[in-house]
């Protein structure tokens, strides 16, 4: 037993003694994930030289951090343009999302309000100009639709939906002038009988019950809970809201009475049929 636990105490002094000897092999931090955080903090800093500075000694420009997010989320978050240059020009990709939100670099320029951001970021995620286009007509900021505009590629539906935003806003003029001239024409025009037809409750086998209803001429979709959303047609039985993309409403008619809808959303259709109102005995 005596001569065991010589052993183990000569054993122990033998592995701290190593440690001690190799100290950096047990503490030392990974060097390329040493130059990706310092890459994170010169972003969030806004410091563009040394930012290339670190690409240059080996730095990733797409290494994930927090929530998948990498060093151009946080030059967006901060409105850092000439970081935000540097990393595209080295390869950042536009089409990062993090993993919480589901967020893309653009994302976070938009919501911060960072116009310089958003129109480099733009030079290089050309797939995001309809969501600027939006932005820009639903905050009434004319810079954001000016940068839209000049990019180019906006969808008709998205030129329309913007100038929907704007029209009959005396604070919005401009932006509907600068929308007219870029060739945006006025959302369709239904004649009233037909969207009276569709006002009523609406309900899915699954999910929340949208109430249609009529206001000043224009067709409100609401879900329980939420705030009416302006609908716009974009067709004579399909309709979108007017604030964003990626929504539409199909209506499927009998006569002149709506029975239903389609509501799609990105991939996913569900079917949505009317709640009939039960008359009440007198």
């Amino acid at each position: 037993m005596m001569s065991r636990l010589i052993g183990l105490v000569l054993f122990g002094g033998l592995v701290l003694f190593g440690l001690l000897l190799h100290p950096v092999a047990v503490i030392a931090q990974d060097p390329k994930q040493e130059l990706n955080d310092q890459l994170w903090e010169a972003a969030r800093k806004g410091d563009a030289a040394a930012v290339g500075a670190l690409l240059d000694k080996g730095a990733g420009v797409n290494a994930k951090f927090r929530y998948g997010t990498t060093a151009l989320f946080k030059a967006a978050e901060r409105g850092h343009t000439e970081v935000i240059k540097v990393l595209l020009a080295r390869g950042a990709d536009v089409g990062v999302k993090d993993t919480f939100y589901g967020a893309t670099a653009m994302t976070w320029a938009l919501q911060n309000k960072h116009v310089g951001a958003v129109g480099a970021l733009l030079e290089k995620d050309a797939a995001s100009v309809n969501d600027v286009l939006a932005t820009g007509a639903r905050e009434g900021n004319a810079a954001l639709v000016g940068i839209a505009i000049a990019r180019g590629g906006a969808k008709p539906e998205a030129m329309t939906a913007a100038l929907a935003l704007t029209m009959n806003d005396k604070d919005r003029v401009e932006i509907a002038e600068m929308l007219k001239k870029a060739g945006a024409l006025p959302p369709l025009e239904v004649d009233p009988a037909t969207l009276q037809s569709h006002v009523g409750r609406y309900k899915a086998e699954q999910g929340p019950e949208i109430a249609l209803s009529l206001r000043d001429g224009k067709l409100f979709a609401t879900t329980t809970g939420q705030q009416p959303l302006a609908m716009m047609a974009v067709d004579k039985t399909t309709f979108r809201p007017v604030a964003f993309d990626g929504i539409s409403v199909s209506f499927s008619m009998e006569g002149d009475k709506t029975t239903g809808f389609t509501f799609k959303q990105g991939p996913t259709t569900t079917l949505y049929k009317r709640v009939e109102e039960t008359k009440q005995p007198e």
